[in-house]
């Protein structure tokens, strides 16, 4: 009986041992739930994958750094580029340990689909030379679950197409906007030069400061006075005037000399000038059937003639103003 008894108090002892490393070790595990925080989508191929896995452990127990994964390849198309791990107490005694892993993915896919970062496995190691003395030396195993993602592809899936869509028809421009803008631009850039040339006074049909004898020419001309066979008395008149405004006063016969002296440029009209100034003045003041003796189409010719002589000499006079205002300003900037 007492053998029995002694047999039966150790097996009872051996199996309050096994009992108690049992519930040790499943506490142990129990405060070592592993927490992931990781980003799960949006990634291609180059990115980089930032993961932090965090638990902690009992107290009396030490994490293993030796057990932490070394950085380089995992698989084909998975590298491990970083890690770095982390420390701290808790109010309890118990410790806290943050690790991080930076991946980087070097493969991609042809769709959109899940993929797997392995699982990580972890240990303990016992805490002094005491506890593993004392048998109980086994290291705690800490796991850090398997981590999906959602991979997109670099390229778009290959586009197959039986028939070909039809070439669209080419785009109708514009053109009656820009013909419009470019017409009213000539139009303003020939405006402008003609109104230069004018102010220049470079058209010979058109000076800018008619004389008396250009202005004669062209009343005439719009008179259609060419049409008619005679002279009327107030035709007359006018082309008397225009003479009597070239010399600058009131023309006679005795003074008809004072006009080609006050307008040089009529010194070649002079013999045509003189015939018509003594048959006009015969015509008012002796005999009206003198304005017969007037010829049309020759007066019309030397008026003509005239009016362009006129204007070279008035042309001439302007120039001639122009230089002298210049050499006035020039000596008068070496005199200052």
């Amino acid at each position: 009986m007492k053998i029995k008894f002694v047999l039966l108090l150790g097996l009872s002892l051996f199996l309050q041992t096994v009992f108690a490393g049992d519930t040790v070790a499943t506490s142990a595990v129990t405060d070592s739930k592993v927490k992931v925080i990781m980003r799960d989508n949006g990634y291609t191929l180059g990115d980089t994958i930032a993961m932090r896995a965090e638990f902690n452990l009992a107290k009396g127990l030490v994490f293993d750094p030796n057990s932490v994964p070394l950085k380089g390849p995992v698989n084909n198309w998975l590298d491990l580029r970083d890690i770095s791990m982390s420390k701290s107490k808790n109010s309890d005694d118990s410790s806290k340990i943050s690790i991080d892993f930076t991946w980087q993915i070097f493969g991609t896919v042809e769709h959109a689909q899940t993929l797997k970062i392995p699982a990580i496995q972890l240990q303990t190691i016992p805490p002094n030379e005491s506890a593993k003395s004392g048998g109980n030396n086994r290291p705690l195993a800490i796991t850090i679950p398997v981590q999906g993602f959602k991979l997109s592809p670099v390229l778009s899936p290959t586009i197959t197409e039986n028939k070909h869509r039809p070439h669209a028809s080419p785009l109708r421009f514009d053109t009656r906007t820009p013909l419009t803008i470019g017409l009213i631009c000539l139009a303003l850039s020939l405006l402008c030069g003609g109104f230069w040339l004018w102010l220049m006074d470079k058209i010979l049909w058109l000076p800018r400061n008619p004389g008396p004898i250009t202005q004669l020419s062209r009343q005439l001309g719009k008179a259609i006075v060419a049409q008619q066979s005679t002279f009327s008395a107030e035709d007359l008149r006018t082309i008397n005037k225009a003479l009597a405004d070239s010399a600058g006063q009131s023309l006679y016969p005795n003074t008809l000399s004072n006009l080609f002296e006050n307008a040089p440029y009529l010194a070649a009209e002079k013999p045509a000038i003189t015939q018509f100034f003594n048959a006009s003045w015969q015509s008012f003041f002796t005999n009206n059937s003198m304005q017969s003796a007037v010829n049309v189409a020759k007066t019309l010719g030397w008026i003509k003639r005239a009016a362009m002589a006129e204007r070279l000499f008035r042309v001439a006079q302007a120039k001639k103003r122009t230089v002298r205002t210049k050499s006035f300003a020039v000596n008068k900037a070496v005199k200052v």
